[in-house]
């Protein structure tokens, strides 16, 4: 089993506060997926994880999610770099302290792009970090851009590229929030299934995050993974809240929970 599992910045942040992790959550995350990986020795994970209230607030105050070009804008390109990492930094020291064999692998430092389309990325890390029970960790960074300069690739986003080569059974999105709302920002009812059929009704209910999120929030969120399975039949996304105990090692074991997105 291969699963892609993203922890959002809404769940291992204050997204309302800066440079504030919730490291309380990331600890019991951490707990949780050990326990998985013992439970299940052939569970193989990608973790990826959003940048919260650390990225996205350094890429608001820079403009850094379009494009770089100004002496100014490329400081700023940098101080979305330092925020980035510093949150990933936090997510490493408490994986390892439950013993989980993470190995972080930046995009900053993989991927380079033209006009928003990754051109060289070698992949081989991380597909032989996954046959050798390693977890492979990456995260929403800023990668250099031929045409733009700079700018940020979400952790979707590298999801989507990822898809050919390593061919995951589900995509697994752990937020705050218990699904994709269907009255948003009223808040009562989860949408609990999503098609590319069902989505032109729905589309109207889905609204961008009501925190900073410089990558577009929960409506951008959607419509990536319905292009994802459209192009991925077999593959089943998630949307959920990571928020309660057990919530992620229940995902992780197959648990219906959230908003299911499937073609």
């Amino acid at each position: 089993m291969r699963v892609f599992l993203k922890l959002g910045g809404s769940l291992i942040t204050d997204k309302d506060q800066p440079y504030t992790a919730r490291r309380d959550v990331i600890a019991r995350i951490a707990a949780e997926i050990a326990a998985c990986q013992q439970a299940d020795p052939d569970l193989q994970i990608l973790l990826g994880h959003g940048s919260g209230s650390f990225g996205h607030y350094a890429a608001r105050d820079y403009g850094t999610r379009d494009q770089v070009s100004s002496p100014q804008e490329w400081q700023g390109f940098q101080k979305v770099w330092a925020a980035a990492h510093a949150l990933n930094q936090i997510l490493l020291e408490e994986m390892l302290k439950v013993n989980l064999p993470v190995i972080s692998l930046p995009p900053s430092a993989a991927i380079s792009a033209r006009a928003r389309k990754p051109q060289q990325w070698s992949t081989y890390p991380i597909q032989s970090a996954l046959e050798h029970k390693l977890i492979p960790i990456i995260f929403g960074d800023v990668i250099f851009d031929e045409e733009l300069g700079g700018i940020i690739y979400s952790t979707e986003d590298l999801f989507l590229r990822l898809l050919p080569m390593l061919q995951p059974q589900e995509i697994l999105l752990a937020g705050k929030e218990p699904g994709v709302w269907a009255d948003f920002p009223h808040n009562t009812r989860v949408i609990p299934l999503i098609t590319p059929v069902s989505y032109g009704t729905a589309s109207s209910k889905i609204q961008s995050s009501a925190s900073i999120d410089v990558t577009g929030g929960m409506a951008a969120k959607v419509q990536l993974m319905l292009q994802t399975v459209q192009s991925y039949p077999e593959i089943t996304v998630r949307i959920f809240s990571g928020e309660e105990p057990d919530s992620i090692s229940a995902a992780l074991r197959g648990n219906e929970t959230g908003t299911t997105i499937k073609n």
